[in-house]
């Protein structure tokens, strides 16, 4: 691995032709989030996600398919795969699963069960759908504030976000009620509505946190019949393994969301929280890309920096000189 390679690298344009309007610095940044959205370092505020069960007809859908139930880690691991195809696969791929996204989701829909048995949704309802897609937005957004450019000014975030609802287009729906925010401000305003009108303490989100804070062994990624013999460890390793998790997330989460979790910040979880953030802002910045993206990332990492190498020898046109 060369120091070319690192993640404080030379910037690989990720279109053709860059957005003229932008100035070297703008598209730096903007190519940097880009590829912050293939990192698994942005997960460690993986646990902002949980609003998304905080909203009561989305929470009863989830409690019915039951697939967090089945296995906690599993519904995290798939979500993972998905958004890292989605963002970084070919053209081909992503035109298909986007169509897969849609179609698996017609089958969400009925009613509830348990505490849910009168709450009825549908997952391809507007409402539901776009809280769903800001909440994902909204975690990759305040991971990056975090992280890969703490001191941004407002026209600087503005882009942030421009960049990341760009890439994440894939999760609007056909309609006007279906399209992510224009804006930050709008993208804002619109979860302070939704966190007030909506989100609430339910049985399945209290169950969400308690996943979150001891999650099982993947059944997809270790064999379940290893399982018997890992859980002294597991138990041992996950408790350490969560805990950067929940106080990053805890500490920039939305102020209704800490409500419904009674987080109470105390000077530890502060300074945890200031040397968590430290040490994830110095790999975001210094370790190799290969280390700091995930292999379908770093894949279409290298082949933008091959194809550029490639163009570089180019004639930019074939008219006699």
């Amino acid at each position: 691995m060369t120091t070319t390679e690192s993640a404080a690298d030379d910037i690989v344009p990720s279109s053709e032709q860059p957005d003229a309007q932008l100035d070297s610095r703008e598209r730096a940044l903007a190519e940097d989030v880009r590829w912050f959205l293939g990192s698994p370092l942005g997960g460690v505020f993986g646990g902002l996600a949980l609003d998304q069960v905080a909203y009561r007809r989305i929470a009863a859908a989830v409690d019915r398919t039951g697939r967090f139930a089945d296995n906690f880690t599993d519904r995290g691991v798939r979500s993972a795969a998905f958004t890292a195809l989605m963002a970084f696969g070919d053209p081909t791929d992503r035109e298909t699963f986007r169509g897969d996204l849609k179609r698996l989701h017609a089958d969400v829909k009925g009613t509830g069960r348990g505490e849910f048995a009168e709450d009825r949704y549908s997952a391809l309802a507007p409402e539901l759908w776009i809280w769903v897609a800001v909440s994902s937005l909204h975690v990759f957004y305040r991971a990056y504030l975090t992280i890969g450019a703490p001191r941004l000014d407002e026209r600087d975030r503005e882009l942030v976000y421009r960049t990341m609802r760009a890439e994440m287009a894939y999760l609007e729906l056909p309609s006007r009620a279906g399209k992510l925010p224009e804006t930050v401000r709008e993208m804002l305003d619109y979860y302070d509505q939704v966190a007030a009108t909506e989100l609430a303490d339910n049985e399945f989100l209290r169950f969400a946190r308690r996943g979150f804070l001891a999650p099982p062994p993947s059944k997809i990624l270790i064999p379940p019949g290893l399982h018997p013999v890992l859980a002294p460890i597991w138990r041992v390793l996950v408790k350490l393994a969560a805990r950067p998790t929940i106080v990053c997330s805890d500490a920039v989460a939305h102020p209704r969301m800490r409500e419904l979790f009674g987080v109470r910040a105390t000077a530890r979880d502060r300074l945890e929280f200031a040397i968590y953030v430290r040490i994830l802002r110095v790999a975001w910045r210094r370790l190799p890309r290969r280390l700091a993206l995930s292999p379908l990332a770093y894949n279409r990492y290298r082949y933008e920096r091959i194809r550029r190498r490639y163009r570089n020898v180019l004639l930019d046109s074939f008219a006699a000189p």
